[in-house]
């Protein structure tokens, strides 16, 4: 969730630009992505707050949609970035510089703060251990641990493994594409795709991934791999828009059912067939949804509103905070474990979403945004 939001340096003049003029360069904003990541940010907090709690909504446990969606949108941007400017001669070195200045501020600042906060308050904020060694979440390899020891660690920063994730996708992205021939871009990031599958596949029918099956580079590489293709095939006009328009269309949904299937097949969202199949088959679904967006099908106006790219905006700090908010004030307020089962846990619960977008709001503004701009004054040369 951590990618450049859907602009790049130059891009401020057209923060306005309609999505159906199809931008076709990383120079111009896409407003629709911007609101598909606040609405899949909306989903996390219902997720965790209303969903993914002992007394919580089922049908509201959408988090593990959002995130699959994260991860493509992240790999379509990113790889957009690296296809249109990777021959520029100073390419690594502002790519790394720009990544930096837009995730480590805010991340070091909130995970710091949050372990600390765990420290000082100790059982006044339960669940705020960090079972995980603290120096894995400083160099972004508390995903590892997580599979490691089977568990998600300090509860309150259990979100940032999926930052750790992308933070490693970013590391190797770049070179990816650079030390392969053009026309071999597809083949290889197919072939890839196929072999994290595979080792996903493998992982959890030994059960070695029983916590998150795409928590490894390795075992998530079709997911994050499905954004770059989709950057790649874009960029080269390689898919007839008008030709098969409802083809693209119809692919969210076909895949849709084909996962409710799997888990209807399982009898669980933890199934084996699920756990292998249900990422492949979202991450298409959500690659062929952000073409849908990008080329400016009839859908794309409905994510264009300003509340949805609001949160689209702050979805960092958002994710980064909202489930330390949550446990805070339940922690604080009831002295117990977030939950919906009474009155009382449903009004703090309700309570921690302003506060949450509130904090959110302030960091990144005071933060993430000067930070992120600074970096964006070093240009591609």
């Amino acid at each position: 969730m951590t990618y450049d939001t859907s602009v790049v340096p130059g891009a401020a003049d057209f923060a306005e630009a309609p999505a159906r003029a199809a931008p076709k360069t990383s120079d111009i904003r896409i407003p629709a992505l911007d609101g598909l990541r606040g609405l899949m940010t909306l989903f996390v907090i219902v997720s965790h707050y209303y969903g993914e709690v002992p007394s919580g909504i089922g049908v509201l446990c959408v988090g593990w949609t959002a995130v699959l969606v994260f991860f493509v949108l992240s790999g379509y941007l990113v790889g957009r970035l690296i296809v249109e400017k990777m021959h520029a001669g100073n390419f690594l070195r502002v790519f790394y510089l720009r990544r930096v200045c837009r995730t480590f501020p805010t991340y070091f600042t909130a995970t710091l703060a949050i372990l600390g906060l765990g420290w000082l308050l100790g059982d006044r904020w339960p669940d705020g251990a960090a079972p995980l060694p603290l120096w894995s979440y400083l160099v972004f390899l508390q995903n590892y641990f997580l599979i490691h020891v089977q568990s998600v660690g300090a509860h309150w920063l259990s979100p940032t493994w999926t930052l750790a994730l992308e933070e490693q996708f970013y590391l190797v992205a770049p070179f990816l594409l650079m030390l392969t021939p053009r026309r071999a871009w597809l083949a290889l990031m197919i072939g890839l795709s196929l072999v994290g599958l595979a080792l996903r596949g493998h992982g959890v029918l030994h059960g070695d991934l029983a916590i998150a099956p795409v928590a490894l580079l390795p075992t998530s590489a079709d997911v994050l791999l499905a954004g770059m293709i989709l950057a790649v095939l874009v960029k080269n006009d390689a898919i007839d828009w008008a030709k098969y328009q409802l083809h693209v269309r119809l692919t969210p949904i076909l895949c849709m059912v084909l996962t409710f299937v799997l888990q209807k097949w399982d009898g669980s969202v933890v199934g084996p067939r699920f756990e292998i199949f249900g990422p492949f088959l979202m991450s298409i679904g959500a690659g062929a949804f952000i073409l849908m967006l990008v080329k400016g099908a009839p859908e794309a106006p409905r994510f264009e509103g300003r509340v949805l790219r609001f949160f689209g905006n702050i979805s960092y700090s958002v994710y980064l905070t909202h489930l330390a908010v949550l446990g805070l004030m339940h922690g604080l307020i009831l002295g117990g474990l977030p939950d919906i089962g009474t009155p009382a846990q449903v009004a703090v619960t309700t309570a921690a979403f302003p506060v949450t977008v509130l904090l959110a709001w302030v960091m990144t503004k005071i933060l993430e945004e000067p930070i992120t701009e600074w970096g964006r004054r070093h240009r591609w040369a």
